[in-house]
Formats: C-alpha cells, sequence, structure tokens
C-alpha cells in the first residue's frame, strides 16, 4: 500500500506533513480520526484508510530500520523469530479469536484488540526510548509518538470506548521495573523482541483495516 514517500523526511516532522494533508482533503471523502496526541473533542482531524494505511507502513519501515541497526550487521539477529517464543514478557499480539482475521473477522472487537495492544505497547516503548544509545533516542521518539498517534486514529473508531482495556499506573510502574532491572546485555534482547512483536502487530492491524 502506498501513501506517500517520507523516506526522506525526519521522523518528527512526519506528523506535521501527515497531520496538513488530512486537513487539507474535503470532509466528503474521509472518515472522522484523530492525529493530535491528546484527545481533543473540539478539534476533529480526518483521515482515509490510506492514510491509514501510509501511517502504518511508515511506522513498520522505521522499526525495521531501527532492528537493523541494533543488530550490528548481524543477519541471524533479524532472522531469529523464536525469540519472541522464549520471552515472558507477554507483549501483547492478535490472536485468531480477536477478531482481526479474515476468518471470523468482527471489526468492533478487533479494534478494541487494536487500541488495547497498541495502549499497552507504549511502557515497552518507553523502555525502548530510553535503553537505546543517544543517535537513536529521536527515531525512538518518533516511533513511540506515531504509535500513539496510530492509536488515537483507531480510537475514534470504537463504538464503545469504555471497553478499551487501559493498563493502571501501577501496573505500568511494576513492567518498567522489571524491564529496567535487566541486565545490559538482556535489555538490548528486550529491545528487539519488543520491536520485532509490534511489527507483527501492526503487519496483523494492516491486513485487518483492508477489510472495513
Amino acid at each position: 500500500m502506498k501513501f506517500l514517500s517520507a523516506r526522506d523526511l525526519h521522523p518528527l516532522a512526519f506528523l506535521g506533513l501527515l497531520l496538513a494533508m488530512a486537513t487539507a482533503l474535503p470532509t466528503s471523502q474521509v472518515r472522522r480520526g484523530d492525529f493530535t496526541e491528546d484527545t481533543t473533542p473540539n478539534r476533529p482531524v480526518y483521515t482515509t484508510s490510506q492514510q491509514v494505511g501510509g501511517l502504518i507502513t511508515y511506522i513498520l519501515r522505521e522499526i525495521f530500520e531501527m532492528r537493523q541497526e541494533l543488530c550490528n550487521s548481524d543477519p541471524d539477529c533479524m532472522a531469529n523469530d523464536d525469540a519472541l517464543s522464549e520471552n515472558h514478557l507477554e507483549l501483547p499480539e492478535i490472536q485468531t479469536n480477536d477478531g482481526c482475521y479474515q476468518t471470523g473477522y468482527n471489526r468492533e472487537i478487533c479494534l478494541l484488540k487494536i487500541t488495547s495492544g497498541l495502549l499497552d505497547y507504549q511502557i515497552y516503548l518507553e523502555f525502548v526510548k530510553n535503553n537505546v544509545q543517544d543517535n537513536k533516542k529521536d527515531k525512538a521518539r518518533a516511533l513511540q509518538s506515531t504509535t500513539r498517534t496510530l492509536n488515537q486514529i483507531f480510537k475514534q473508531e470504537v463504538k464503545d470506548s469504555g471497553k478499551i482495556v487501559t493498563p493502571s499506573p501501577t501496573s505500568k510502574a511494576l513492567l518498567m521495573e522489571k524491564l529496567e532491572s535487566q541486565k545490559e546485555w538482556s535489555r538490548t534482547k528486550t529491545i528487539q523482541l519488543i520491536l520485532k512483536a509490534l511489527e507483527q502487530f501492526l503487519k496483523v492491524t494492516m491486513r485487518s483495516t483492508r477489510q472495513n
């Protein structure tokens, strides 16, 4: 799916361009979404499904590039999908009973899973941002911001937002304490696990949006 070429944009400049494009479109051609980091009911913007797909594509590219950089040209590092099954982080994943696959597709259940999952990923991405080298912090910050933006868009589509599972401050603090307590070499592996799991989560999310 092609949206626009953002390859040469600074990561933090991408949201501004995306917002400008969204608000420039006639409202008769689009559906409601929210590109702001905070939910401001009086300031709606509008997005097309193609724009949502473009944003996911952008995030996936950023994840892939960051994983490559973290692997330091080690091909086995990128190919090691088995590592995900070995972790005990309970990273959010979309399963067959979450209504996002073609068989058994249920739009509302799927949206609830996506929004709840992306909320859970925010604490993991905070850990990533805190533990990458300084030259990668801008990319990690942009990844967290764009993922939060994507979640705000999907939240606008949920009929009953009260059903969205929001992690409590206590659970977030305990998870961060668990993540930060790891030794340095384990943190590097954990970052890779987080990015790989988020990549898989977003790929299923993208496929599900094409069924709307």
